[in-house]
């Protein structure tokens, strides 16, 4: 019986050193959950819930909490390192349209060294307020160029305002309740008010296209999509939908990047085509452009039978430009045909109204934003599928299109298509939800005895 009661006596010094709070194991297991909680955003998005919408922020003030009582360089160090993977671990994904899949797992890690050593930074502040508001300013650390690392979107969801108030207010509450040295009610009293001055308050009425419009979203593989057999198809679908939008009275049609996957502007019957077709309707389509010396993405303007071409200015690092070492990666891993630069704010009138044009990466450009009042965004996330990036993307979008009032109209292939404008105040969205709930019971219960008096008529 001893014996029995005993035997896992030798793993006990382990299982003691596993939760030890000084261990490395705890720290780096508390990392982990601070990096969860900093990500619930992402993953609570793919369940459309109210309640998950309002918990969000709460759950992202304490993993900042979580990571200020985590009082270590390996801490700080995981946290950073953990936020990068659940953040960005699609990014490796993109590597199997090189050739290049076996490097995933290396990718996903060098993403998590990345951000692990930009939280370790931070450590070395003194104190942890200065440590709280270098992990702010990383909003505005941009590793070669790529800037989707923006806390803002930790306010996308929930009772605070979508703007650096909204989001600054959160870090604050953290810190606030956090810190040791004030007093319960000093500290409730602190939390109340930053809440209150966080929070959203009105209904930003953004600007709205005044044409009716129809977003096409496609869902073309991303190994299908420039295979030379498939050319052809693909753009015969693209002259079917227009067609059909002509059909439905719409007056402009807007398809995702790339949808004719070749160089438009070298192919003279389809441009003849597009032409004609717009004098009926509005086209927005995207397309590669070539001249002697460059190659362009771009977006095709086709409006009463007049073309304009707007070339992409923020293109994807490692993806549309190599940022450093290109002798290297063009001769060991990504041998790619990089594209030039166009213009970095790409505008149009349709209908009297000033358009500002984003292909893909360019529609979570802040820069964009500032200049805008509506968006035409085109996207090809089929690089990413089954992955989270349409999700973070979409966040981005939202952030930005509150703080600046920005209306966004965004046609994608692959996930998923959406009209953003200003962020709902929570409580209207919650008093939607009830009324539609109403509605459809009214309409079970009317159609329900609808059905009773058919029954009962043809029974008489």
């Amino acid at each position: 019986m001893k014996s029995k009661y005993f035997r896992f006596l030798p793993f006990l010094p382990l299982f003691l050193k596993f939760i030890n709070s000084n261990s490395t194991t705890f720290k780096i297991i508390k990392a982990f959950f601070s990096a969860l909680l900093l990500s619930n955003f992402i993953y609570f998005s793919f369940f459309e819930n109210l309640l998950f919408e309002f918990i969000s922020p709460f759950l992202s003030i304490y993993g900042l909490i979580l990571l200020l009582r985590n009082k270590s360089k390996i801490g700080y160090f995981y946290t950073g390192f953990f936020v990068g993977i659940l953040w960005f671990w699609w990014i490796a994904l993109s590597s199997i349209y090189f050739d290049l899949a076996y490097l995933i797992p290396l990718e996903i890690i060098l993403i998590g060294l990345i951000y692990g050593l930009l939280f370790l930074v931070c450590f070395f502040l003194k104190y942890d307020f200065l440590r709280l508001c270098g992990i702010f300013l990383l909003s505005f650390v941009h590793p070669f160029g790529f800037d989707w690392l923006n806390w803002g979107v930790l306010s996308v969801y929930g009772i605070f305002d979508a703007s650096y108030q909204g989001i600054i207010a959160m870090f604050l509450i953290a810190y606030f309740y956090y810190e040791k040295y004030i007093s319960r009610y000093y500290k409730i009293a602190i939390i109340l008010i930053l809440i209150l001055i966080g929070a959203q308050y009105n209904q930003k009425q953004s600007q709205t296209l005044n044409l009716d419009y129809k977003l096409i979203q496609t869902n073309i593989s991303q190994d299908q999509k420039f295979i030379q057999e498939n050319l052809h198809t693909h753009s015969k679908d693209i002259f079917y939908q227009i067609n059909q939008a002509i059909k439905e009275g719409k007056e402009v049609i807007v398809f995702p990047e790339t949808a004719f996957a070749f160089a438009l502007n070298k192919a003279p019957s389809y441009l003849q085509a597009l032409k004609d077709l717009s004098k009926q309707i509005i086209i927005i389509t995207g397309a590669i452009s070539t001249t002697p010396n460059h190659l362009y993405n771009s977006t095709y303007v086709f409006d009463n039978g007049n073309i304009q071409v707007f070339n992409k200015h923020y293109l994807v690092p490692f993806g549309e430009e190599i940022p450093i070492f290109k002798t290297f990666f063009k001769k060991y891993l990504l041998n790619i045909d990089e594209f030039s630069k166009g213009k970095e704010l790409n505008q149009y009138t349709l209908n009297n109204q000033l358009i500002t044009n984003a292909i893909c990466f360019e529609a979570t450009k802040e820069k964009l934003y500032k200049h805008s009042k509506i968006i035409i965004a085109i996207s090809n996330n089929a690089w990413f599928n089954f992955s989270s990036e349409y999700k973070l993307q979409n966040f981005l979008m939202r952030f930005y299109a509150n703080n600046y009032n920005v209306s966004i109209y965004h046609a994608v292939n692959g996930k998923e298509n959406a009209v953003i404008k200003s962020k709902k105040i929570l409580i209207l969205k919650i008093k939607e939800k009830l009324l539609k709930q109403n509605e459809a019971q009214k309409l079970h219960y009317y159609n329900a005895l609808n059905s009773s008096r058919a029954s009962n008529f043809s029974q008489g």
